[in-house]
């Protein structure tokens, strides 16, 4: 076996261990001819050349070579990395089209949770709508209006979710209040 092929063989070795990790830089020339033994820029240079037609690794002029992938592209089977992408992408595009949802999961015995969120949250929606109607600009407008929007969704489905809290509570005969204040 010829030494440059020695020499691309021991490399790509130890780039498939993670010696020299993606992205990293191999050492130079002429460290290399020093490691390996040979005198000759030729010998190490066909070694990288190698490496580079496998497309482990590239080189850039007058900075060095660097790693690309930890095993040579004839080493990819294309048609099961494809298939394997194409579920991935599926999988990405379902959870894209699929409508978000928070789950809110409030303690049953701490009635003032609710109370709290949503009075937070209609404060920040009067707040939102205060700075809408403050801007002259449209676009900001817009984008306020649309916070004001989703502000007061989401404080509609806390609120009913705390009503049924509290129907629940009452319904079944349990005190509103552990702390024995009355809940108005």
């Amino acid at each position: 076996m010829p030494k440059y092929q020695e020499i691309a063989d021991a490399l790509r070795a130890r780039i498939e261990s993670g010696e020299y990790p993606i992205e990293g830089r191999l050492p130079g020339i002429s460290a290399l001819q020093e490691e390996f033994e040979v005198p000759g820029l030729n010998t190490i240079r066909a070694a990288i050349r190698i490496l580079v037609e496998e497309g482990m690794v590239e080189t850039r002029q007058g900075v060095g070579t660097f790693v690309l992938r930890a095993t040579p592209v004839h080493a990819v089977d294309v048609k099961a990395t494809l298939t394997q992408a194409q579920g991935l992408l599926a999988t990405a595009l379902a959870a894209m089209a699929t409508p978000r949802s928070v789950t809110l999961d409030f303690d049953t015995e701490d009635t003032d949770t609710w109370v709290v969120l949503s009075s937070a949250l209609r404060h920040w929606q009067n707040y939102l709508q205060g700075r809408a109607d403050n801007t002259s600009d449209a676009g900001t407008r817009t984008e306020f209006l649309r916070f004001v929007a989703l502000t007061e969704s989401l404080a509609e489905r806390v609120e009913t979710a705390g009503a049924e809290v509290l129907r629940d509570r009452l319904s079944s005969g349990s005190p509103l209040d552990t702390e024995g204040e009355d809940v108005a």
